[in-house]
C-alpha cells in the first residue's frame, strides 16, 4: 500500500525542519543545526552561531546520500552562476589589491613617527600591530590569490603573519577552548581555493561576534588544505 502523497511531503519537511548534528570530513561540527535550505551543491544550516552553507564535498558520503547529492547536478548548478560570480570576484580582488597598494603607498610616504615606533618595540609589538607596510589584506583577495596561482601564493603568503579583514560566515567550536571562524568568500573561484578558516587557539572575545559581522584577525597563513585556506594561531586584530 502506497503512502498518501501528503504524508510523504510531511515526512520530507520534518526531516529538514528537525535539528540535527553535522560533522564535516575535516572535523568541523555543527551542533543542533536546522537545515534551512537544500541546494544541489550543499545545505544551508542554522545554528546558534548563525547561518552557514556546508558543501556536499565537505560532508561524509552518508550525508550526501541522505540529501540525494548528485555531482552532475551540482556542477550544472555551479556553471549556471559561475561566470557572473567569477567576474564579481575578480572585481573585488582588484579592488582589494588597489586598496592594499594605496595603503602601502601612503605608509611608505608617511612612516610611523619615532616615538610610536619605540613604543611598539618596548611593548613587544610587531610590525603587524601597526597599519600599512603591505601586511594587511582581505579574505576575498587572499583566497583569490591561491585560487588563481597556488604556487605564487604559497611563495608570497604561506608562513607569513597577516592582518586579514572579512565578514564572518560561521563560528564553530573545535573543542579545548579553540574556535574556527570561517570568513565569507562569495561564490566559486577557479582553482582549488574556495573557503577560508581562521583557527583561534583561544576563543575568548569571539562571543561578541556572529555570522554577518565584519571582523579583523591576525594570523599565520598555513596554506591550502583540500579546498580551504587555513590561517592558524589567530587572534582578534586591534
Amino acid at each position: 500500500m502506497k503512502a498518501p502523497a501528503f504524508l510523504i511531503v510531511v515526512v520530507c519537511f520534518a526531516s529538514i525542519a528537525l535539528a540535527d548534528d553535522f560533522k564535516t570530513i575535516d572535523g568541523r561540527e555543527y551542533k543542533n543545526a536546522k537545515v534551512s535550505r537544500v541546494e544541489p551543491d550543499g545545505i544551508v544550516l542554522i545554528t546558534k552561531s548563525g547561518i552557514s552553507k556546508v558543501y556536499f564535498t565537505e560532508l561524509p558520503k552518508e550525508v550526501q546520500e541522505r540529501f540525494h547529492y548528485d555531482p552532475q547536478k551540482a556542477a550544472e548548478f555551479t556553471s549556471q552562476t559561475k561566470d557572473g560570480i567569477d567576474q564579481l570576484l575578480r572585481q573585488r580582488a582588484d579592488d582589494a589589491q588597489k586598496g592594499l597598494e594605496e595603503r602601502t603607498e601612503y605608509w611608505s610616504e608617511n612612516p610611523t613617527p619615532r616615538p610610536l615606533r619605540e613604543s611598539f618595540a618596548t611593548s613587544g609589538g610587531s610590525a603587524l600591530d601597526r597599519p600599512g607596510y603591505g601586511q594587511s589584506t582581505t579574505a576575498v583577495f587572499l583566497v583569490s590569490q591561491y585560487a588563481l596561482n597556488q604556487v605564487n601564493a604559497e611563495r608570497l603568503y604561506t608562513g607569513k603573519t597577516l592582518t586579514i579583514s572579512g565578514t564572518i560566515k560561521s563560528i564553530d567550536s573545535s573543542g579545548s577552548g579553540r574556535a574556527v571562524v570561517e570568513l565569507f568568500v562569495p561564490g566559486y573561484f577557479v582553482g582549488k581555493a574556495w573557503f577560508m578558516h581562521c583557527i583561534f587557539n583561544d576563543a575568548r572575545g569571539l562571543e561578541q561576534y556572529q555570522a554577518g559581522n565584519p571582523i579583523g584577525v591576525v594570523g599565520t597563513v598555513e596554506g591550502l588544505r583540500r579546498y580551504t585556506l587555513i590561517v592558524k594561531d589567530c587572534r582578534l586584530a586591534r
